[in-house]
C-alpha cells in the first residue's frame, strides 16, 4: 500500500466512495483503537466483517474513485468478462437483493449500435420468466454507463462442472437436457426467440441441480426494433451457428440450430469431449466438414443407454429435416430416457442392446397384439373435418381409433402404452410436410418395427413420396384413392404384423 495514505485518509476514502457507512467506520475504530490504527489493519477488519470485498479493497488501495457502484447496485466482485461486457456479483443498496450485473465495456459505451443492441437485448430477455432461464430484473442506460441486472445463480457453468467431473452420468445429463429444452421451448413459444449461442459456458448449473440458460443476447443481434438488420452487429453471431446453417442449407435464424447445439452440449457432458475438434481458427470453424465428421456417440462412449444415444445422434443430424424439429419433441424423448434409467434400464447401451434382445421384445409385443379384441389405428390429423372422415372409415373397416393433432404427440402415447396403436396414419392433406417428417421420424425408431404406418399425400404432393424410404408395413398413398383401395391397404397392413415378404 502506498505510504501516501494514512489511516484517516483510508477511512475518508471508504466514506467518499460509499462502500462503508459512518457507523461501520466507527465500529472498526472502536475495535482497533489507536494501537493498531493503520490502513492495512482497517481494511482487514472490514474484510473480516464482510463489509468489504477483495475487489473493493484493491480499488481503494489503488486510489480508484469509481467502479464501486453502478446505479443502485454495489459491485462486490467480478465473476466474468466477455468481448462486450463484464459481469459482477452485486447487491442492491436499498433492498439487499443480490444480482449479476452485466456492464457494457467502456470502449463500446459511446457506440450507438452497441448500446441499442445491449438495451434491446435486456428488454427482450426481461420478458422471459421461466425457471430454466436466468431472468433479467431490469436495465439502465445513461451517459457512459449501460448495464442490466440479472439473477445471480449460486452454482457454476457446465464448462466449469465438466472440468471437475470429466464425464457426467447419463441421468444427470438427461435432466440437464430437459431443463434446457424446457427453457428453449418457452422462449420460442412466448417470444419466438431462439438462443443462437448455446454452449457449455452459457448454461448454469445451480447449487440445487437446476440448469438455467444465460445470454439470449445473440438472438436479437441481427434485428433492431423495426425488424431491420443492424449492420454493425449482424456478423457478430456465433460462427458455429452460421457454419451449421450453411452446411445444412437451413434458413437463417432456424430455431432447430439450438437443438443441434444442445446435442453437442449433451455429447460433451457424456463423453468428456466435444463432437468437434475445438479450434479458434475462424476458417476451420466455418468448414462444413466439421459437421459431417462427427462420430456417433456410441462409438466414442459405449456406456450410454441406447435410447440416449439415439437422441444425441438425431440431434446432431446435419440434415435439418432429420433433426428434432421442436424442443417439445426432444423433451418427450429425454423424459423417456429418465424413465428407463429410473426403471433400471441404464445398462441398455448401444453396445449391449443386441439384435436377439430386440427380437425377444418384438415377439412379446406380437403375442400381446394378437390377443387384442380390436386393433387400434392412430390418426395424426389437425383438420377436424378430415379427421372425422377418417374415424368413420376406420370404424367401417372394424378398427378403433385414437387421434392426435401433431406428430410430436405420438411418442408420448407410445411411452404411456406400447400398444397404443398398431398402425399410424399421417395425413399430409392437413399437416403438410410435418406429416412427412413425422412419418420418417417414426420409421427410424427402434422397437416399433411392427407398427404399420400410412402417409396420405394430397393431390399435388406426390413429389414428396420421393423423400421417404419404403419399408415393410409402411406405405404412401396419394390422393385420389377409392374406399376399396384404402380398405385393401389397411387389411394388408393390419394382418401383416410380424410377417415379412
Amino acid at each position: 500500500m502506498s505510504s501516501d495514505y494514512t489511516f484517516d485518509d483510508m477511512v475518508q476514502r471508504t466514506l467518499d466512495v460509499g462502500v462503508l457507512s459512518q457507523q461501520q467506520t466507527q465500529d472498526i475504530w472502536s475495535e482497533l483503537g489507536s494501537k493498531a490504527a493503520t490502513p492495512e489493519v482497517f481494511l482487514q477488519s472490514a474484510l473480516r466483517r464482510g463489509w468489504l470485498t477483495n475487489y473493493q479493497v484493491d480499488r481503494l488501495v489503488a486510489g480508484e474513485t469509481t467502479g464501486y457502484f453502478f446505479g443502485p447496485y454495489k459491485a462486490l466482485y467480478m465473476v466474468g468478462a466477455g468481448t462486450f461486457a463484464r459481469v459482477f456479483r452485486a447487491v442492491h443498496r436499498d433492498t439487499g437483493q443480490v444480482a449479476a450485473l452485466k456492464i457494457l465495456r467502456a470502449r463500446f459505451s459511446d457506440n450507438a449500435a452497441f448500446i441499442n443492441h445491449f438495451m434491446t437485448e435486456a428488454k427482450i430477455v426481461s420478458q422471459l420468466r421461466h425457471p430454466n432461464i436466468v431472468p433479467v430484473y431490469g436495465a439502465n442506460s445513461g451517459g457512459f454507463l449501460h448495464y442490466m441486472a440479472m439473477e445471480f445463480v449460486e452454482g457454476q457453468t457446465l464448462r466449469e462442472f465438466l472440468k471437475i467431473r470429466k464425464k457426467v452420468e447419463a441421468k444427470t445429463v438427461a435432466q440437464i437436457g430437459i431443463d434446457v429444452c424446457s427453457g428453449l421451448e418457452y422462449a420460442l413459444r412466448t417470444q419466438k426467440l431462439p438462443h443462437r449461442d448455446l454452449k457449455l459456458s452459457n448454461i448454469m448449473l445451480s447449487s440445487t441441480g437446476q440448469s438455467k440458460i444465460v445470454d439470449f443476447g445473440l438472438a436479437s443481434i441481427a434485428q433492431d426494433k423495426a425488424g431491420e438488420e443492424i449492420p454493425f452487429l449482424k456478423n457478430q453471431q456465433s460462427i458455429d451457428y452460421i457454419a451449421l446453417e450453411k452446411a445444412s442449407s437451413a434458413p437463417k435464424m432456424d430455431p432447430r440450430s439450438d437443438l443441434y447445439f444442445l446435442g453437442c452440449v449433451m455429447y460433451q457432458l457424456l463423453c468428456g469431449q466435444s463432437p468437434f475438434v475445438e479450434t479458434k481458427d475462424r476458417s476451420k470453424r466455418l468448414d462444413r466438414n466439421r459437421f459431417f465428421n462427427v462420430k456417433p456417440i456410441q462409438t466414442v462412449e459405449q456406456g450410454i443407454p441406447g435410447s440416449f444415444s439415439f437422441i444425441i445422434n438425431k440431434a446432431l443430424m446435419v440434415n435439418v429435416d432429420q433433426r428434432y424439429q421442436t424442443p417439445s419433441e426432444m423433451l418427450i424423448d429425454l423424459r423417456g430416457v429418465i424413465k428407463r434409467i429410473e426403471a433400471g434400464g441404464a445398462d441398455e447401451t448401444a453396445a449391449t442392446l443386441r439384435f436377439d434382445g430386440i427380437e425377444a421384445l418384438q415377439k412379446d409385443r406380437e403375442q400381446r397384439i394378437q390377443k387384442l379384441e380390436r386393433k387400434t389405428v392412430m390418426l395424426v390429423d389437425s383438420n377436424p373435418k378430415t379427421l372425422k372422415g377418417l374415424e368413420g372409415l376406420m370404424a367401417k373397416f372394424g378398427y378403433q381409433t385414437v387421434s392426435v393433432s401433431e406428430p410430436d404427440e405420438i411418442i408420448k402415447q407410445f411411452q404411456e402404452n406400447d400398444l397404443a396403436a398398431q398402425c399410424i396414419i399421417f395425413n399430409a392433406q392437413s399437416l403438410g410436410m410435418r406429416a412427412v417428417r413425422g412419418y420418417n421420424d417414426f420409421a427410424q425408431r427402434r422397437g416399433f418395427k411392427d407398427v404399420a404406418a400410412v402417409l396420405i399425400l394430397d393431390t399435388g404432393q406426390g413429389d414428396w413420396a420421393d423423400t421417404v424410404a419404403p419399408q415393410h408395413h409402411r406405405i404412401v398413398l396419394t390422393m385420389p384413392i377409392t374406399v376399396r383401395q384404402f380398405r385393401e391397404s389397411m387389411t394388408w397392413l393390419m394382418e401383416g404384423f410380424g410377417k415379412k415378404d
